[in-house]
């Protein structure tokens, strides 16, 4: 396809509410500009945007897709994100590859939680905005009414744009000479009023909202003409944010330096990488290198997508969004000419915070899960993954539990692996509440020529840290100093796992006071045997008790919700901290809860807060389980090999 250079190219991503009619837009913006030769729509699940089997088969955007339209001598990158709110890292990387930032939103609907978290991250990465109301002719649709709500809001950079007089007010505050003019003149000419609402967009000044209605075409050639007069290419901003806070200016003339915002694994094409291309250009033979690993990157094809639908480029400038094949770079790899390096700024995706345990269903998929699941996180990286060694499991976090339920299906469909979910195990400590001492722990064992014999007694007793302390106050030799590793050896080997329930013992002390030993018969194995029995027999005496993992939470919801929260807090038997107000009508409160209580916290957050709200968590400390929740825990407590 033909190459744009950087002053005729824009870039938009187009985000808001889920079924904000999104996608049918990106449709309606191809379509009028002569890209495709008909109207594709997302209930049919033949829309060019969502294109995967699992998106056409749910009728919902679960990714970023790429696609783009051509339209008086300008090339205009689209972006389409996903709107459900479990799928909303596709917003992230959407926003930061764009310029300008399309809003969508229904007019039978109205504001809804999509349409402020995606103005909400357009502020954040400081992007031009402009709101398209969608679906003007359907029942009960009330653009007026919507308008008013984008308002109110949203502030007074807020103007329809068709309103040229309101709309002629702002633009002439965004620059002084085309004050000056409007002043003496008390209007703008078609070409100043362009480049004044170019200004304005750029500088986050004028947030335009503008009326269509997708499948009949009203509205939409509007669109594009602004989109090309007045949206900023990307030579018109600042720059693309670098790791060291200054930003690097598009430029088609210097060094290439290009950005990977989004990776695809594909199980036919193998691994496809979205890249903006910030300074210089690329070409099929371009060898550009990884700036994060210093090696020189070569690929397999440079193509320009349309959905699914892939075009081989020939050359690409600076501001162009190319998709390239079998790069082993990932997602915020900086690709640079040789001798120039780059490290732009980090995407900052949500937080996964609703985990499950993943299995294989069959016998022979295990070994190729931990493979499967590492294509998968290259792919989204707003998914966690930890082989947790402690409790044997697998574990995958993500925002909800449709999130992990397409990760899921989207592991069998693309790399054939068929895994099940389930609550993750929680790994619980043991530890004991009092000292007891003169502990026994004797091994003795007599098998025709030489024996075992070791015997020891100990104290235990609680202490703060949860390493195990181990000292020794042996008087007269009863055990001679060679045999006090091997004590200490039985202790740590003891604690790996409680006479409870099999969990690690934590915050004990060890003191060898006394003990037995024979000249022929005491070696290494007998003493460490003794200690084991040692412990064994101590902590039944000691008051032995269960300690649970207490996460730290800080939890940002409406002002109107934060009393249902911290009574959600309290009834899982966990602790308000405090509360901090965060602006825009959102407070924050922080608070521990027992992890136990944590597993469907995501779910209730998004629920009540209609996915306003959202929660970050991490470990705290452990804290002594209630006794009256100790009988089920130790039922349900994963079996170890020592104990089978």
């Amino acid at each position: 396809m033909k190459a744009y250079k950087c002053k005729n190219i824009r870039n938009i991503a187009i985000t808001g509410h889920g079924s904000s009619g999104k996608t049918t837009l990106a449709e309606a913006l191809i379509f009028k500009s002569g890209g495709s030769d008909r109207m594709g729509k997302v209930v049919e699940g033949n829309s060019i945007c969502d294109h995967d089997p699992e998106e056409i088969k749910r009728k919902i955007s679960l990714s970023t897709s790429l696609a783009y339209a051509e339209w008086k001598d300008t090339k205009i990158n689209i972006v389409d994100t996903p709107g459900q709110f479990d799928f909303i890292g596709g917003m992230y990387e959407g926003v930061r590859a764009a310029e300008t930032v399309v809003i969508a939103l229904s007019a039978k609907d109205g504001v809804q939680v999509g349409t402020i978290k995606a103005y909400n991250e357009v502020k954040k990465q400081k992007k031009a905005c402009i709101f398209v109301v969608t679906k003007n002719d359907e029942e009960n649709a009330d653009f007026a009414k919507t308008l008013a709500g984008l308002k109110s809001q949203f502030g007074g950079s807020v103007c329809e744009f068709s309103d040229r007089s309101t709309l002629s007010d702002l633009i002439a505050e965004t620059d002084e000479e085309l004050m000056d003019k409007y002043l003496d003149t008390g209007e703008f000419t078609d070409e100043e009023f362009a480049k004044g609402l170019g200004i304005g967009l750029a500088k986050g000044e004028i947030a335009p909202v503008m009326a269509v209605t997708a499948f009949s075409g009203d509205g939409i050639v509007e669109l594009l003409d602004a989109i090309v007069s007045s949206f900023p290419a990307p030579c018109d901003v600042e720059g693309e944010p670098l790791s060291d806070g200054k930003k690097m200016k598009y430029d088609d003339s210097a060094p290439l330096s290009a950005f990977v915002f989004k990776t695809i694994a594909d199980p036919f094409v193998g691994k496809m990488s979205f890249v903006k291309i910030v300074a210089g250009s690329m070409n099929p033979k371009t060898e550009p290198v990884n700036s994060r690993t210093g090696e020189v990157e070569r690929f397999g094809k440079l193509l320009a997508l349309k959905g699914k639908k892939q075009e081989d480029i020939t050359e690409a400038y600076a501001g162009d969004i190319v998709t390239i094949t079998k790069l082993n770079a990932t997602t915020g790899d900086a690709l640079c000419a040789a001798g120039k390096t780059a490290e732009f700024e980090k995407i900052e995706f949500p937080v996964a915070v609703f985990f499950q345990a993943v299995s294989a269903k069959g016998k022979g998929d295990e070994a190729k899960i931990s493979d499967a699941i590492q294509k998968i996180l290259e792919e989204d990286k707003v998914l966690n993954y930890v082989n947790n060694s402690e409790t044997r499991q697998r574990v995958i976090g993500g925002l909800g539990d449709q999130h992990l339920g397409v990760t899921v299906t989207k592991m069998k469909a693309k790399f054939g692996v068929d895994v099940e979910l389930s609550q993750p195990i929680i790994a619980y400590r043991e530890t004991i509440r009092k000292k007891v001492s003169n502990i026994e722990g004797k091994h003795k064992k007599q098998s025709g020529g030489a024996g075992q014999f070791g015997v020891v007694f100990m104290d235990f007793e609680p202490h703060s840290d949860d390493e195990l302390i181990f000292e020794e106050k042996v008087v007269g030799g009863s055990v001679p100093k060679q045999f006090f590793p091997a004590v200490e050896k039985g202790l740590r080997e003891s604690v790996e796992h409680g006479a409870l329930a099999g969990y690690p013992v934590v915050r004990l002390k060890a003191t060898l006071v006394d003990g037995k030993y024979h000249p022929v018969d005491s070696k290494e194995i007998a003493f460490v045997q003794a200690a084991k029995l040692a412990v064994k027999a101590g902590m039944k005496e000691a008051s032995p008790c269960l300690l649970e993992p207490i996460l730290s939470l800080k939890i940002t919801v409406g002002n109107d919700n934060t009393g249902d929260v911290m009574g959600i807090v309290n009834k899982r038997r966990g602790a308000v901290l405090g509360t901090n107000p965060v602006g825009d009508g959102m407070t924050e409160v922080e608070a521990e809860m027992p992890q136990s209580e944590t597993s469907d916290f995501a779910l209730v957050i998004l629920q009540m807060t209609k996915g306003l709200g959202s929660f970050t968590q991490k470990f705290a400390r452990y804290q002594e389980l209630p006794q009256i929740l100790e009988a089920e825990v130790i039922a349900n407590a994963p079996k170890h090999k020592d104990e089978d």
